[in-house]
């Protein structure tokens, strides 16, 4: 009775798996014929192995039987399959084989009598181990850089303004969920992700999506400006309709928010060019003063803290400018002693800038000395 190449498949998948045995025995029938009668265990990698010296040689022992294997996989006892012409599996084993990042020289068919062990992979495959593809990604040379100052850096950062502050303000209202309780709408210590309530700033149509700094004033400093502060980052949701508040969600906080508090759009004029500044020559940078350091009153200011100093845009700053806070030199004349060289204190770089002052984050520290008065020089500039 003639049975079945399916029958085949179900009685001998278990007697045809990867195996030492199945090595040994492709070992012992070995001859210089130029077919093979597939036993019991053989597979495509053993017979390579025996036959050309290599196991991962065996698609060459494939190609040549594809009218009666249709899936490497599985071999069944009884066909006969073609074998390599000695002069071929002679070229085939002398060449090189690449094995994923290694090179592997075949030395083909040893003598019967010095068998080697099999080489395995992983698992019971007859396949040589793939290597996926990579997901394509641009090299570092294709890439644009990144920001030379990040986003939330500009965003945080206080800045000088007008004598009264930003004009046309808009203002944030109460909180949008309803209490649980009976109880008015939050308008105190809003978290992240909360809802709340905005009067947009005066001509603005406050779309959904567009974002806007809540903020607060600071001290008023002579002759440069008001400092404002900002405390959060907002977002509309849902825009003004039938006379109605924006709807806002809080996507940052840098200090609490309040009810009350002012707002005014985004603006990040000047952000995101990631150019190299070059540096100034000696001598020749623009010098100015710290009139104004954001900080924590109980702190000394150091390194992410913002100074603030008295050069603006009309100055030509720019944001990603690089400065350096120091205490010039002190002739002390020949009576009193020597002269006090000039002492570097700090390097900050140019986070905000506005016709009427300029903002730096301190990025190194060699004094603790920063303080209101020091002076300041530009070190390098935005090409």
């Amino acid at each position: 009775m003639k049975i079945s190449r399916l029958g085949w498949s179900l009685s001998a998948a278990a007697l045809v798996t990867v195996g030492s045995a199945g090595f040994a025995h492709a070992q012992a029938v070995r001859s210089d014929s130029a077919t093979h009668t597939v036993k019991r265990g053989d597979t495509l990698w053993d017979l390579a192995q025996a036959y050309l010296g290599d196991s991962y040689l065996w698609p060459e022992i494939y190609r040549l039987n594809t009218d009666q294997i249709e899936d490497p996989h599985w071999i069944y006892p009884g066909e006969i399959l073609r074998l390599p012409g000695h002069a071929e599996a002679a070229a085939i084993a002398a060449a090189p084989v690449t094995h994923g990042d290694t090179t592997h020289v075949a030395t083909g068919p040893r003598p019967s009598d010095e068998p080697e062990p099999p080489r395995r992979v992983a698992g019971p495959t007859v396949f040589t181990p793939v290597r996926l593809a990579r997901p394509h990604r641009d090299t570092d040379e294709d890439a644009p850089a990144p920001a030379r100052v990040p986003i939330g850096d500009v965003v945080r950062a206080p800045y000088f303004d007008a004598s009264s502050g930003p004009r046309g303000a808009g203002k944030v209202l109460v909180g949008y969920e309803i209490p649980g309780i009976d109880k008015p709408n939050a308008t105190t210590n809003f978290q992240l992700y909360d809802k709340v309530l905005m009067d947009p700033p005066a001509g603005s149509v406050a779309a959904e999506h567009e974002r806007y700094v809540a903020y607060v004033l600071g001290d008023y400093v002579e002759n440069v400006g008001m400092v404002v502060i900002p405390t959060a980052l907002l977002q509309v949701v849902r825009a003004p309709r039938d006379g109605d508040a924006a709807i806002v969600e809080v996507l940052e906080l840098y200090s609490q928010l309040h009810s009350g508090q002012l707002v005014v759009p985004l603006d990040t004029a000047g952000a995101g060019a990631n150019q190299i500044p070059v540096a100034v020559p000696a001598g020749s940078g623009q010098t100015a003063k710290v009139r104004y350091i954001h900080r924590d009153k109980t702190v000394l200011p150091s390194l992410d803290y913002y100074v603030m100093f008295d050069l603006s845009v009309k100055d030509g700053l720019r944001i990603g400018d690089e400065i350096q806070l120091y205490r010039p030199r002190v002739d002390q004349g020949g009576d009193i002693g020597p002269s006090i060289p000039e002492i570097a204190i700090a390097t900050g770089q140019v986070v905000r800038v506005t016709p009427w002052g300029a903002t730096a984050r301190i990025t190194s520290q060699e004094q603790p000395a920063i303080r209101v008065g020091e002076s300041v020089r530009i070190t390098a500039r935005m090409p």
